[in-house]
């Protein structure tokens, strides 16, 4: 019975998500309707999804569908640009139909991105008045911890330091999109990465020159060791130098027979010594377990107001009882216990909506950008499409403040996805504009015939795209998407060990 609910939790998450999904595209293609009624241009279709309706209804001489390819929607216009290869085959043909001004051309396909900026808003207004739940690391560009032999290491970042500016932009914190330290490293267009700290007992601040080509590095020479069919479906580690911030963790759970359960080790203690060395963050604990399995680990340990010392001697896991591997990261030493934030009081933002606008639109601009530039770290296999994202909305429904992650991320779906159907191929809003454009330059419009080349060329190249970053989405599900989290169990310290 509990199997049962759980699947039927799963479909009803799913179905909500994918609610939420048609809505942002309804908005867009009712922007198109609109204008185009209102412009006087002939409406044929509207069908939410591709391929052929699966449900179709005319009214009002429009005919109305659910498409069986579950991506994207459109409004068949006969007097635009001719887009059999996505809409199917008009019943009426431009050249039988009053010809249409590129104004109003113009005017049609500007309308969709236009009402996906307006939804972006309205929802930008909702987590205004709503909030949206802050992670201390989205305002802290203090660096809390350094891994070994890593780019920052080598180049002489310390635990501690302040970071200012990365290649001279601003940061306002670790986590987040555009501004933030994490991006800023991921789309750096240069090498090394320039790096403005501000440090302790430096009187000013310092700069440092931080050397971390990109595709190269200890994850780059792992990833390039996978297997063929794990390089297919997974995405390619993000470029990275070795830093983490300074965020106040304490311990939330203990496994049972878990090396952190024989350390001594309770709910509620903080960690804030490893061998010897303060840590302003407990984060590094996991990775270096990895690399210590049956070694010793020296912990300083705060415990109500008391200071102690424990040992941790790191283990693997026992075999998943189903005879299933363990998923890629759990099959490792580690400590086996669960961090929490220190402070569990909940802090919500209330965000300017034009500022967030702002500040999604850049992220995506600077995100096309990086896919343009060879030397930036952003990468298309990093994309997601709509599997992507109805797994992102899954998640955000099955955690914690489901409602106030679901105002913010429709912010960024919504600009999004104006922003890239407001780019110049013929497919998309944006090569409707071009053409109206180019039209009232030349005085007259683009031959049909090469613009049914162009548009089945861009339909075919938009398909792959989708199928590619599809393949990811679905590949990544191993480690994100909707199941049963693996339980993990360790064996008692009278037992043999299991093998490696």
């Amino acid at each position: 019975m509990t199997e049962l609910l759980s699947v039927l939790r799963i479909i009803g998450t799913l179905f909500v998500a994918l609610l939420i999904f048609n809505f942002v595209i309804l908005i867009h293609e009712w922007g198109h309707f609109l204008a185009a009624r209102w412009r006087g241009l002939k409406v044929e279709k509207f069908q939410i999804w591709m391929g052929k309706p699966i449900w179709k209804r005319t009214w009002n001489g429009v005919q109305y569908g659910l498409g069986s390819i579950p991506i994207g929607g459109f409004v068949a216009l006969p007097q635009m640009a001719p887009m059999e290869a996505i809409e199917g085959r008009n019943e009426e043909k431009a050249e039988q139909l009053p010809p249409v001004k590129p104004i109003d051309k113009i005017i049609v396909a500007f309308a969709g991105p236009l009402f996906s900026g307006l939804l972006a808003l309205a929802f930008a207004f909702l987590v205004m008045w709503a909030g949206k739940p802050q992670h201390p690391s989205e305002v802290t560009t203090v660096i809390g911890y350094v891994k070994e032999d890593s780019p920052a290491a080598k180049s002489g970042l310390l635990t501690g330091d302040k970071i200012l500016k990365i290649d001279g932009r601003e940061v306002t914190g670790f986590g987040g999109g555009y501004g933030s330290v994490t991006w800023s490293i991921i789309s750096s267009e240069q090498n090394p990465i320039d790096f403005l700290v501000e440090r302790s007992g430096a009187a000013a601040p310092v700069e440092v020159k931080v050397d971390a080509p990109v595709g190269q590095g200890q994850e780059a020479e792992e990833w390039a060791q996978k297997s063929w069919w794990t390089q297919l479906v997974g995405r390619p580690p993000f470029r990275r130098v070795g830093i983490g911030p300074a965020v106040d963790y304490s311990v939330k759970k203990v496994l049972p027979n878990s090396p952190a359960e024989l350390a001594g080790l309770k709910p509620g203690d903080r960690i804030t010594g490893i061998d010897g060395k303060k840590i302003l963050t407990a984060a590094p604990i996991f990775e270096l377990a990895e690399k210590r399995e049956n070694q010793p680990i020296l912990l300083e340990v705060q415990r109500g107001g008391q200071t102690m010392n424990l040992t941790m001697v790191p283990a693997k896991p026992l075999p998943s009882a189903d005879g299933k591997p363990l998923p890629e990261g759990l099959d490792k030493p580690q400590p086996g216990m669960e961090l929490g934030l220190a402070d569990e009081k909940t802090i919500l933002v209330h965000p300017n909506p034009f500022k967030l606008v702002y500040g999604m639109a850049s992220n995506t601009v600077s995100t096309l950008r990086g896919l343009l530039v060879p030397s930036s770290g952003v990468k298309l296999a990093y994309m997601s499409g709509p599997v992507g994202i109805m797994n992102l909305y899954y998640n955000i429904l099955q955690g914690e403040h489901p409602i106030l992650f679901l105002f913010y991320i429709s912010v960024m779906l919504n600009i999004g996805l104006a922003i890239f159907n407001l780019l110049p191929l013929p497919v998309l809003d944006g090569g409707h504009i071009t053409m109206g454009f180019l039209e009232m330059i030349r005085g007259k419009a683009a031959s049909l015939r090469v613009m049914e080349v162009l548009q089945t060329a861009c339909v075919l190249l938009l398909l792959g795209f989708v199928c590619f970053v599809t393949v990811k989405d679905i590949g990544g599900w191993s480690s994100g998407g909707p199941g049963k989290e693996p339980e993990i169990k360790f064996a008692p310290p009278s037992a043999v060990p299991a093998p490696n």
